[in-house]
């Protein structure tokens, strides 16, 4: 298990509901930042608090804690629809995602984004619990809202509808936006590329896109091999983030 920075100023934290993930940065002798990442797969329950306590013991004196929950079942919908409105939040999560059993739901505004939309997601209240216990002060973040935030950023410099892929080997989270505008937020339980691809699909053609009209970019420990896959329905595919393509989408959640 690997530990990170002496003297870091900031840790992130990803639980996949398979393996916690971290990363810490600090400041290089050139004034740049460093980031160091470490993982540890988790084979039984208790071991997530444990892993979160041993990172306490490592980066207890971190004033700048985040941390997310990667592979959420989500839906996005305009702020003006919800407003405070609790119960209206959990009826259009319902309506997107028909869970079998209740879920607890997170709310979060995309306010820098201009449409302002809300990402509601299923929360994840044993991750929650464990880094809360141990570091007080983390602040949430949702990873498809970071993923989005991106996307949309990125969609500003082209007229393509671009598609953000965080692909791990138990899933995937996919938002798409055009144009400065937000599409799509989902995600899929599976790392296979059929569950991948027919999301894709569903965003394109809810919005009359047809392939050459998708900028596909990948991130995540699949990100290599779904390339390969990726390009036989894409023309456009790029992989993000060169050899720390893993961990790219961590490290979002910082931005």
């Amino acid at each position: 298990m690997e530990t990170g920075a002496t003297n870091p100023s900031q840790l992130l934290l990803r639980w996949d509901g398979s393996v916690v993930q971290w990363g810490s940065m600090h400041e290089g002798g050139d004034g740049s930042q460093v980031w160091d990442y470490g993982s540890r797969e988790i084979r039984r329950p208790s071991m997530l608090s444990e892993v979160v306590q041993f990172l306490h013991s490592r980066f207890k004196n971190v004033g700048q804690i985040s941390f997310t929950r990667s592979f959420l079942s989500a839906t996005m919908i305009p702020s003006i629809l919800i407003e405070s409105n609790l119960e209206a939040a959990e009826n259009w999560y319902k309506l997107h995602n028909a869970p079998n059993e209740e879920v607890a739901l997170r709310i979060q505004h995309l306010d820098s984004i201009d449409t302002q939309p809300v990402i509601i997601e299923s929360g994840d209240s044993a991750w929650e619990a464990a880094v809360t216990k141990s570091f007080p002060q983390a602040l949430r973040i949702s990873q498809q809202a970071a993923l989005l935030k991106a996307a949309v950023a990125s969609s500003r410099n082209t007229n393509k509808c671009v598609v953000y892929v965080d692909a791990g080997s138990k899933g995937a989270d996919i938002v798409a936006a055009k144009g400065g505008v937000p599409t799509y937020v989902g995600a899929t339980g599976s790392g296979l590329t059929d569950s991948m691809l027919y999301n894709i699909v569903n965003a394109m053609h809810r919005d009359g896109l047809k392939p050459g009209d998708i900028k596909v970019q990948l991130m995540g420990k699949c990100a290599g091999d779904l390339a390969l896959s990726m390009k036989r329905f894409f023309a456009e595919v790029e992989v993000l983030g060169g050899d720390d393509s893993a961990t790219y989408g961590l490290k979002l959640i910082s931005e």
